[in-house]
This record gives C-alpha cells, structure tokens and sequence, in this order.
C-alpha cells in the first residue's frame, strides 16, 4: 500500500461528526486520526485517548471532530530520523509522531509499534474466562454443546478468544467450568497448544462472579476476566496500563453501541412540537470483560452465587477504586442468536477463525 494511501485512511476534516470519525478510526486500526484542511494540513490530532475522554464526559457524538481534536500535537519536520521519533515519543509519552513539510502537510505517520516492538510483548498477567453458564440465551445449541463449545467457523467460541489473548502475549488461561464441563476438558485434553490452561470446576451454577471464589489463594496479581461469549477487539497491553495508572480495583470495558429507535419519536418543549425521525442514541454497554486486582477475590463468598454487578457493588462499598475503559471498537457478543449469526458473517468476510 502507498504512502498516500495509509494517511488517506487515518485523515479527517475538522467538520466530521465525531461517530463517523470513530468508524474511521476502526477502519484503520491505528490508533489516531489526522485532522486536516483541504490542503493536507495538519490541524490536530484524535488519538484513541482523546476519544475515551470524551465518551466518559458524554459528548454528544454528532458534534464535530474539531471539538475533541489536539490543536497541538507533537510533529516533527519531514525528513527526521527514526531516532529523533523514538526520543520524541519516549520524552512525551506519546504514540504517533505526524512528519508534516514546510507548508505544514502531513507527508508521513510514524507509529511506536512499528518503531518499538514489532512483535507482542509477553505479559505475565492470567486471564480466567467464565464458562459455566448454560447458555440459555442460545438453546437449543446448548442443549447438546456447552456455550464455550459453539462453532465459530472451524474452531469453538473458547479457544478463539484465547487466540486472541494469545497472540497480544497472553498466554495463561484458567477456565471456570460448570455446565458439561466434561465436553470442555475433553476437547482441550493433552492440550499441545502454545498456551497453558488450568480449570476450576463450579460444584452448582454461581453466576458470572461466583466461581473467582475458587481461585482465592491461586491469583496474586492483576487479572483480566472475561465472558465465554464475548470477543473485543482492542490493545489488550493499552488496557492494562490504563488500569495500572489510574490505580484502578476493578477497571470495566464498556463498549460504544448504538441503538436505533424504529419509529419517529414526539418531541414537545413548552409549546413546540417536533417529530425527530428514527433517531439514534450511544451508550456505554459493559462487554463482560474486566481487569481486576487480587483484593477482589477476598470479596466474593465462598459456594454463593453472585453476578459481577454484586461484586463491582461490593468494591464500592470498600471504597475501593473502579473505572471504565471506553472501547469504541469491534465488539461481538455471541451469547444470543441473532448476535451469533451476525458475528458468523462478519467473520466469514474478514476471513477471521483465531
């Protein structure tokens, strides 16, 4: 792909509104969007930081770019080194360094990724997926496969989300089993894959927190949890260190999802009256998936059941800290039907399986 082509896909004008600069930005998977004039440019930057601010402050996502843009990022002139980049980005934290000519257009971007770690880096962090649960929302699948185990092409729900773990260097997995749980331990009997699972067996249905009261004594360090049916496609190392920073107890993914009302919906104020036509709302849903401290674990009451919400109430209780990660990237939940077979096709056309 051209160099023209790459910027082409992270550059928006200022008067964009901000939902479809957020598509575009998952479109191309970069992290930053470059905002720009007619001429190419630079006016500022949205990085994926900028967006999160704005989703947990509420801005209205059809307000304009120009509105949650940096006026002033960091820029280097064409034609600097590649040192120069790395010291720019290692003094001011950052991630993106735009290289813009004397008209101040941009000519290139330059991506820590590429210039740091071309590979995943290994993170030492478990992640213990809750796959238990009967699955009823997807009957009558279930009633002969347990959740975990439902196709997704050519592999079980299961074991791509622990692909997907495994290929940001998360490779430690530990499985919290319930409802025919000897399928799951069969299927990864002898397991030779390059990632290593333990199982913890639930003696009765103890919600989707319960079974962490099973793994007191066993984790001693920040853990990520996640549903058997949910895939997010994000910076698993960014959320940890989202986490890490704001010193978080409980850290909750919420994705950004959009809901559609069907019909024209009556507005009334004072003596006005209007008709707003299938209009569109956003909220932050949580995903299933969190990160969490072991201190969590002292929370949870041995062989009762309870669901996270009990638990995240319980950590408030103790005034211990929770934030929210915003994700406005892909998010699939695979727990009902019409979400399954929407996931199936999105992933046939990708050529997703792992």
């Amino acid at each position: 792909m051209e160099l023209s082509d790459k910027l082409e896909k992270v550059q928006v004008s200022p008067d964009l509104p901000i939902v479809q600069a957020l598509e575009k930005m998952d479109r191309a998977a970069r992290q930053i969007l470059l905002v720009t004039d007619e001429d190419g440019r630079l006016l500022g930057t949205i990085t994926d930081g900028d967006v999160r601010r704005a989703l947990l402050e509420g801005v209205n996502l059809q307000e304009l770019v120009s509105r949650i843009m940096n006026p002033y990022p960091k820029i280097l002139p064409a034609g600097s080194s590649l040192e120069a980049a790395r010291q720019l980005m290692v003094d001011h934290g950052i991630r993106h360094v735009p290289l813009v000519d004397k008209l101040g257009r941009v000519v290139d971007l330059l991506v820590w990724q590429e210039l740091f770690l071309p590979r995943a880096e290994a993170h030492s962090e478990r992640v213990v997926i809750m796959a238990g649960g009967q699955g009823t929302r997807l009957d009558p699948f279930t009633r002969v496969l347990p959740k975990p185990m439902i196709p997704l092409r050519d592999k079980p729900i299961i074991e791509v989300i622990m692909e997907k773990f495994y290929h940001q260097g998360l490779s430690q997995f530990i499985l919290c089993l319930g409802y025919k749980a000897e399928i799951i331990r069969l299927y990864f009997n002898g397991n030779t894959r390059p990632y290593h699972i333990d199982f913890v067996q639930e003696e009765a249905p103890l919600g989707t927190a319960g079974a962490l009261s099973l793994l007191a004594g066993h984790l001693d360090g920040t853990f990520l949890l996640t549903n058997c049916d949910i895939i997010v496609e994000m910076d698993y190392a960014h959320l940890l260190q989202y986490h890490r920073e704001r010193e978080n107890t409980i850290t909750i993914v919420g994705a950004l999802k959009e809901f559609v009302v069907p019909y024209g919906v009556l507005r009334t104020e004072d003596s006005s009256f209007w008709i707003e036509e299938k209009p569109n709302f956003h909220f932050l849903v949580n995903t299933g998936l969190y990160v969490l401290e072991p201190a969590v674990l002292t929370l949870v009451p041995e062989g009762k059941r309870i669901d996270m919400p009990e638990l995240i109430n319980a950590v408030q209780d103790q005034e211990l800290r929770i934030g929210v990660y915003p994700h406005y990237g892909r998010w699939f939940d695979i727990g009902q039907w019409d979400e399954y077979q929407q996931t199936l096709k999105f992933f046939e056309t990708m050529g997703f399986g792992g």
